[in-house]
């Protein structure tokens, strides 16, 4: 796997933020290079006090230009700088994809901006 050239690229906005006790939660949704309109909802759990790293678990749903609709479950970690958000996950696609991902995230714009890069 070539961490240097991503296989895909997009965009996309964060729709709804939700704080709680246990972490963030963020619903966000856009368009992915050969996914197509995507929906995703990331759970970020903090590891320490300042709330500057820790733990994510999420969810995506995708639908592809041709129809066809894409599951896939999110493991992996974020770290935080000001309103920085770097994102990084492992994603396991029940079209039987396995991506490593990138979100580059601006909490204060609402927007990320995405790279994944296969692992075949």
């Amino acid at each position: 796997m070539d961490l240097t050239i991503p296989t895909g690229e997009g965009t996309v906005a964060i729709t709804t933020v939700t704080v709680d006790d246990s972490g963030t939660s963020l619903n966000c949704e856009g368009d992915i290079e050969e996914y197509g309109k995507v929906f995703v909802t990331l759970h970020l759990t903090a590891s320490d006090a300042e709330r500057e790293a820790g733990e994510l678990e999420g969810n995506a749903r995708t639908i592809t230009d041709d129809g066809t609709m894409i599951a896939a479950t999110l493991a992996g970690s974020w770290r935080r700088d000001k309103q920085q958000l770097k994102v990084f996950f492992v994603d396991n696609c029940s079209n039987g994809d396995q991506n490593f991902v990138t979100w580059d995230i601006d909490i204060a714009n609402k927007s990320a901006a995405i790279k994944f890069y296969s692992t075949f």
